[in-house]
């Protein structure tokens, strides 16, 4: 049996798993005229499969952003855990996804090293389908840690040096040459040109003066059935995340069992155990009762009861659309949480917080 230490930290290290989709192609598509380098077919699309800890999230945003160029060209499909949605049967989508990718980056750290799933499943699989030229596999540092020995380092690292991209004075410099060593293995860095005689350029209009703008931008407004619908979206990624964080937990504490039950349409509870005892639990409900109707709410009480939360997310209006606001007990622990969050975020805040009460148990 582990030690308290240990399962902490194996706790303080779990991480959300990770998927990709597979793009069908045509049974017999016709050789290319120029077969491209890499993996050996033509520069069309080609899939990604990001595995990457939960601790690592930032760094697998700023990676999906930097290879919006690969994907508006049409040459690549990137696809990750935040791509689940609900009904999905987890290990059956998670096993599908990583081997029908044409490409598997590995975002390397501590957490990737100590993390049982990634490691021991995910990149394991990768590399046995790189071998076998099934699929490329790239490794990319992200945080500094020690991986001379470990299988994954006889294979392409980036960036360049394999030079930890945190350790780079400017990320952005990082990520470029991060993505140009993914374009490289996808056999597409040089760019392809037409054999095609260059239409001439058509002839310019007369220039018309543009109005000038007002400087005026009306706030947008969102109706009751908007917010309606949005919170019972926000309701069901929620217990899509809850199914993914179970899972793993799970799969990384052999001690540790987790049981989900939703209740009903509008309410979901989920208790943890730690070798048969109880150790954390709550339920999430929205929708009636003395709270809940315009809110997302949680409580420590598994039965999901109409009159009492330990926490609620309400509905808010921003720029960027209808977002979730954190307003009871997280915001009081911390203060940067008073920011608006969407489904994902929100879900991970209450699984941190059942995360906290399993380990103040075992200290």
């Amino acid at each position: 049996m582990a030690s308290k230490g240990v399962l902490c930290h194996r706790i303080q290290t779990t991480s959300r798993r990770r998927q990709c989709s597979r793009v069908s192609r045509p049974l017999n598509p016709p050789p290319p005229a120029n077969p491209a380098a890499g993996l050996g077919k033509a520069p069309d699309l080609a899939t990604a499969f990001i595995s990457y800890t939960h601790r690592d999230e930032a760094f697998r945003q700023e990676l999906e952003t930097h290879l919006s160029p690969l994907r508006r060209q049409g040459l690549l499909s990137v696809w990750h855990d935040r791509r689940i949605t609900p009904g999905d049967h987890l290990d059956d989508t998670i096993s599908e996804h990583l081997e029908g990718a044409d490409l598997i980056l590995m975002l390397i750290s501590a957490d990737f090293v100590a993390s049982e799933y990634c490691y021991a499943r995910e990149m394991t699989r990768a590399l046995e389908r790189h071998q076998a030229k099934k699929a490329r596999a790239v490794s990319i540092i992200c945080r500094p840690c020690h991986f001379e020995g470990l299988p994954f380092s006889r294979f392409l690292l980036l960036p360049t040096d394999a030079k930890a991209v945190s350790l780079w004075p400017d990320r952005d410099a990082a990520w470029v040459d991060v993505v140009k060593g993914i374009r490289s293995a996808l056999g597409t860095s040089v760019a392809l040109e037409t054999t095609q005689e260059p239409e001439p350029a058509p002839k310019e209009p007369p220039q018309i003066p543009t109005p000038r703008r007002s400087g005026i931008r009306l706030p947008r407004t969102f109706t009751d059935l908007d917010k309606h619908d949005f919170l019972e979206t926000s309701f069901e990624r929620i217990w899509a995340m809850f199914e993914v964080n179970a899972a793993e937990l799970e799969a990384e504490n052999s001690q540790i069992t987790v049981r989900r039950v939703r209740i009903d349409a509008q309410s979901f509870a989920v208790r943890i155990f730690l070798n048969g005892s109880e150790v954390a639990g709550g339920s999430v409900y929205h929708g009636g009762g003395h709270f809940g109707r315009d809110q997302i709410c949680f409580s420590t009480d598994t039965s999901a009861p109409r009159n009492s939360m330990n926490e609620w997310f309400g509905v808010e209006v921003t720029d960027e659309g209808l977002m979730l606001k954190s307003g009871g007990m997280l915001r009081m622990m911390d203060g940067s949480r008073e920011e608006p969050v969407d489904a994902d975020r929100a879900a991970e805040m209450l699984w941190e917080h059942l995360l906290d009460r399993i380990k103040a148990r075992i200290r």
